[in-house]
This record gives structure tokens, sequence and C-alpha cells, in this order.
């Protein structure tokens, strides 16, 4: 581990799919929108909008429509998983993980790096997050719902928008596994 703070925390971050019930405030889930809003974007278009669902029940029910939309998404493109399609049909699962809150990044129209600007937002409150001891997954299975439109509704969403990132947010419920082990970065040139 890095003795550099920052370092130390993007060496110490790792996905969290198990949490507990404990609530993040409300002023610490917009300083986590803050901070992914200050990440670097494209021409400083600042396109970036953002949603949270904190509702339980709707979490579960993103949950059950998410499922169903990455189904039909991966049947559309002809990719089969055997694994992935039992628990996309199993009503015990949930993809958000039972977190208390979702962050949805959706790109505004007019935007011209909204990958980028997405996921580089995404990453500064994935590691803003886990600096407030919290913990934090991407979540790629609720991209279907960036096409749903009662989701799109419910959610207050202009029509334009494209959601590119869903991130899990809350408090771990076990955070003594440390993080995932990485072998060293292949570095395949370097030119001088």
């Amino acid at each position: 581990m890095s003795s550099n703070a920052v370092l130390g925390n993007i060496y110490g971050r790792r996905s969290i799919r198990s949490y507990s019930d404990r609530m993040p405030k409300d002023e610490d889930i917009r300083e986590l929108i803050k901070a992914g809003f200050h990440a670097a974007n494209g021409m400083n278009l600042q396109k970036l909008r953002f949603s949270v669902v904190t509702n339980k029940a709707k979490i579960l029910e993103y949950s059950e429509r998410g499922k169903e939309l990455y189904l039909k998404m991966m049947k559309a493109a002809g990719i089969g998983n055997e694994g992935l399609e039992a628990n996309l049909k199993n009503k015990d699962y949930c993809i958000f993980y039972d977190a208390p809150a979702v962050i949805f990044i959706y790109a505004a129209p007019g935007i011209l790096t909204g990958v980028e600007d997405a996921s580089l937002a995404a990453g500064n409150i994935m590691l803003a997050a886990k600096a407030m001891g919290m913990g934090t997954c991407w979540i790629g299975l609720a991209a279907g719902l960036g096409s749903d439109a009662s989701f799109l509704m419910e959610n207050n969403i202009p029509d334009g928008h494209k959601l590119l990132a869903s991130i899990i947010l809350g408090y771990p419920k076990n955070d003594s596994a440390g993080p995932s082990e990485r072998s060293d970065p292949q570095i395949l040139g370097w030119v001088r």
C-alpha cells in the first residue's frame, strides 16, 4: 500500500456487493455527485446529469426491470451466457445487491465525450466514497433502464439524455476482505 493518501485510496478500493442497512446521508451523496461532476470532461462542456434512488422498493422494482431488459438486450445481440441468464431469471437476485442507494449518471444532449466523461465521474464517485468509508460497484446490468420510458419518467430524466453509468452506494456489511489482488500492468510500448 502506498504512503500517498490518494494512491492508497486507489489501491485500496474494491467493488462492494454486500451492504449494511445504514443509509448514506443526503449531504454525503450530494458531495459524491459533486466529486463526480468535478472530473475532467471533454471541452469542459459539463454535460453530465445525475439521478439518485434511495427508495428500497423502487430499487427492487428497477432491478427486476433491469434484468428483463438486459435479457432482451442479450437475445437481440445473439449473446448467450447460461450463468448470467440464470441469475437474471432468478427472482431473488437483485442487480443492485440490496444497496441502500443508486446513483445514475446521464449524458445530456450536446455532449461530445459522454462515455469518457461518465467513466471519469464514476471513478471519482467511487474513490470519494471509499475515502468516506462507503463502498460502491458499477452495475452494468442496469444499462437497459436507460431505454425504459417509465424509469426515465419516474426519475425526471428529460428527453435526449443517455444513461451511461449506474453506481450502487452504501456502507459495506463486511469490509475486512481488502482490495482485489492485481497483477503488474503490462506496458506494451514506450517510445522515447
